[in-house]
């Protein structure tokens, strides 16, 4: 006979199989090629696997709490910035909840109250930015909840299902240098104003919850991820001159040998056919800010060259992803440059360039030796369009006005 085993080992049996097939997404048709996106496809889901201990097992809405999102070494679930720091919270829309902040040193901040609907969209509810915002003695106190209460200077409407709260800051520089003490962030709080009670005991029914919030948070977020992608990969810019790479080769035996890095077996047409757009349109998009950009495919010898003209902004950014839309590793690596560290010309024009090596620039992003990603240029309440194009050159074309 069968030894029974308990409902917690269970709960854990079901997670430790589902999160198996997750890992699947990873290496299919729209997830890795080659060995290193392999690797880091799974140390992404590693990353989001931390991230889901802290944002839905352990989850009260009744009891909220800031929880910060990235941090160097989980680095982004979906094209986040590395100068932004963002912190969650889950709210319950039969609760009130009062928010407190006081700004320190971040050039841009926002509070958005997300939630989905009945066939799981999910979208802005309510949101505030810095300039809306009215402070008392350097301190702003706003309201959450489902009604708007007498007085209340600051609100954010409180809807729809399953709501949290998400807050952004931007910085001059990377959030390394937060952490270090150069800039100091925002200090903030929230409560609800029900006193609920303190929770009941632990049990088998909340680890199993918990465990199936994990898994939904992993699902949605590898989804989005991989889709928008696909997605993205329908503008791929890529050296398209006399020399440009070419997937297939024949090797030193007579064998045709396939570059998998460089080989489709599906279009970009048919791999958008296999995404469901709801997982994109689920993005958690934010209140004036705006994006451009395209995947890359690139070589040893070639560069990707963004260049355009600065426009007027509070902020805009340059950034390197990887198939998984996670940022570079910031912790070493140049990755992302923004409207105060880019060098520009006399007429506001700039030219960033992005390769393996330095080829000694001005304005250099490193690709870490990636051969594809995506190249994300992000601006914040810009009052036109910034336009900037995006292509591939070799590295020997680079002009000489552009070197140092």
């Amino acid at each position: 006979m069968p030894e029974e085993i308990s409902p917690s080992q269970a709960a854990w049996n079901r997670f430790a199989d589902r999160l198996k097939e997750i890992g699947d997404k990873i290496v299919g048709p729209t997830g890795a090629k080659g060995p290193r996106e392999r690797a880091e496809g799974f140390r992404y889901l590693l990353g989001l696997l931390s991230a889901a201990q802290d944002l839905e097992v352990e989850v009260d809405r009744e009891h909220p709490r800031l929880t910060r999102m990235f941090m160097p070494t989980r680095r982004s679930f979906v094209a986040d910035g590395v100068d932004t720091i963002y912190h969650e919270a889950k709210l319950d829309t039969d609760r009130s909840y009062v928010f407190t902040l006081r700004r320190a040193d971040d050039i841009f901040f926002s509070i958005v109250v997300y939630s989905s609907d009945d066939e799981g969209m999910r979208d802005m509810a309510s949101f505030l930015i810095d300039e809306d915002i009215e402070f008392e003695d350097g301190v702003a106190t706003i309201h959450i909840s489902a009604v708007r209460p007498d007085g209340a200077k600051n609100w954010l409407e409180l809807r729809g299902i399953q709501p949290f709260i998400l807050t952004r800051q931007y910085f001059p520089e990377s959030v390394l240098e937060v952490d270090d003490g150069k800039y100091r962030p925002a200090t903030m709080t929230i409560r609800c104003t029900d006193e609920p009670q303190a929770p009941s005991t632990y049990g088998p029914e909340d680890l199993a919850a918990g465990l199936d919030r994990a898994l939904a948070f992993l699902n949605d977020t590898v989804d989005s991820a991989l889709g928008i992608s696909a997605f993205v990969a329908l503008n791929t810019i890529e050296f398209e001159g006399e020399g440009a790479g070419t997937p297939t080769r024949i090797g030193a035996d007579g064998q045709m040998v396939i570059d998998e890095e460089r080989y489709e077996k599906y279009s970009a047409d048919e791999i958008v056919e296999m995404v469901d757009p709801k997982v994109v349109a689920n993005n958690l998009p934010g209140p004036g800010i705006g994006y451009t950009g395209a995947s890359f495919r690139l070589a040893d010898d070639e560069a990707i060259l963004v260049e355009g003209k600065t426009v007027p902004c509070r902020y805009w950014s340059c950034q390197l992803l990887t198939h998984f839309l996670q940022t570079g590793d910031f912790r070493y690596h140049p990755v992302s440059l923004n409207d105060r560290q880019v060098q520009y010309e006399a007429d506001g024009s700039f030219r960033i360039y992005a390769s393996r090596k330095n080829p000694g620039v001005k304005n250099w992003l490193d690709t870490e030796g990636r051969r594809r990603g995506q190249v994300v240029l992000r601006t914040l309440l810009a009052e036109t369009d910034m336009d900037p194009r995006m292509s591939v050159i070799k590295i020997a074309d680079i002009p000489r006005h552009d070197l140092v």
